[in-house]
């Protein structure tokens, strides 16, 4: 699906076939900081036909952190052990959701990753990943 990238954004090219699915994806720089995002549109909605669907927000995080994972560990393939997700409020229809995620500690082998997730200035996702980094021992 095609979509006008949000003022200040630009589209993200998407790899994995699944991601594809749930995009598009933005992203932009932010004071060194990079700053994933989707706008909720009728595909990412729940049953009740107003509200993201938990399986949105948790694959938008994983996409976000994985993200962070590759393009802060030089570019090196990873894979998500485990992701912790927190639903404080589900976005609604038409919002941008935005994901900043960092590194909250590095190994060789894996990478420990949080993402704050919001609408605006008020968080909706909170979440934590553990990334393996492949071929690393």
């Amino acid at each position: 699906m095609k979509a006008t990238a949000p003022e200040g954004f630009f589209a993200q090219e998407l790899i994995d076939p699944f991601e594809k699915f749930v995009g598009p994806l933005f992203e932009r720089d932010e004071d060194g900081q990079r700053v994933v995002a989707f706008r909720v549109d009728e595909r990412h909605l729940g049953h009740d036909g107003v509200h993201a669907h938990e399986g949105q927000l948790m694959t938008f995080a994983d996409a976000s952190m994985g993200c962070t994972a590759y393009w802060d560990n030089d570019h090196a393939p990873c894979a998500t052990l485990s992701l912790q997700v927190s639903f404080l409020r589900f976005p609604k229809l038409g919002e941008l959701v935005e994901c900043r995620a960092r590194f909250t500690r590095k190994t060789r082998s894996i990478l420990f990753v949080e993402g704050a997730i919001s609408v605006g200035d008020e968080s909706v996702v909170s979440a934590t990943c553990l990334c393996k980094v492949l071929g690393a021992r």
